[in-house]
């Protein structure tokens, strides 16, 4: 799962990411596990490290598009998030080592990995609509309106 970019370094950058749980693990997606997750996410972005564009909390895995702001660095970051999740369950090591992460390199590509993000609940059989599932931005889009869950992108 390790897929690094070689300027995941670089603040300032907009990242579409994804982290898995250890097999062993609780699922994610239930209340207070994916609620942490939503809280974490909002914590970040007050204290200004991270912009949310997307994101959608799975059983075992979570997908994020955030743009990591200056001077906080997305290798940083990350082990930050993923920690504080850990210890907010209190539970050992939950997650797989590392995490994957493409650079997000425009509107248009930002636009796919939020439909692939929002339409995962879906294809994996949780939900009818995107819309339906509570541990995803996709309702956030669906009703147009602004969210405290997520950033405009635009």
């Amino acid at each position: 799962m390790r897929r690094v970019p070689e300027n995941r370094s670089v603040p300032d950058t907009t990242f579409f990411v994804t982290a898995r749980l250890n097999a062993t693990q609780a699922k994610l997606n239930e209340n207070d596990a994916a609620q942490l997750i939503l809280d974490t996410l909002s914590f970040y972005r007050r204290r200004g490290e991270i912009e949310v564009y997307g994101f959608v909390v799975m059983p075992d895995h979570v997908h994020l598009v955030v743009k990591i702001l200056p001077p906080v660095i997305l290798p940083r970051w990350m082990n930050r998030f993923k920690s504080y999740i850990a210890r907010g369950l209190g539970k050992g090591p939950i997650w797989q080592r590392g995490y994957w992460s493409e650079v997000v390199s425009g509107i248009p590509f930002l636009e796919e990995k939020l439909r692939y993000i929002h339409e995962n609940p879906v294809r994996a059989g949780l939900v009818q609509d995107t819309a339906d599932y509570p541990w995803s931005s996709a309702r956030d889009y669906h009703r147009q309106m602004t969210s405290d869950r997520i950033d405009n992108y635009r």
